[in-house]
């Protein structure tokens, strides 16, 4: 059950990426500039300001569920 699992949710993640990649648009025609600074402009994506919370909130996730499924082994 545990392979089945695996498989299944590689072949999801590989064509997910693969989809992702085939939808790209082509680009916007030249038309007026839009300053950088501008919040609505839908270019800008504003994920870059806490980086560095997000990875040490995935860490910490990471060692907790490697931690409890450790446990969960031994006590079997």
């Amino acid at each position: 059950m545990k392979t089945i699992k695996t498989v299944f949710f590689t072949v999801c993640l590989t064509l997910l990426s693969g989809f992702s990649a085939l939808a790209q648009v082509t680009p916007p025609a030249p038309g007026p500039v839009v300053p950088p600074d501008d919040p609505y402009d839908p270019d800008i994506v504003p994920i870059d300001n806490h980086l560095v919370f997000l990875a040490i909130v995935a860490v910490v996730l990471g060692i907790a569920i490697i931690y409890r499924n450790k446990i969960k082994k031994a006590s079997v």
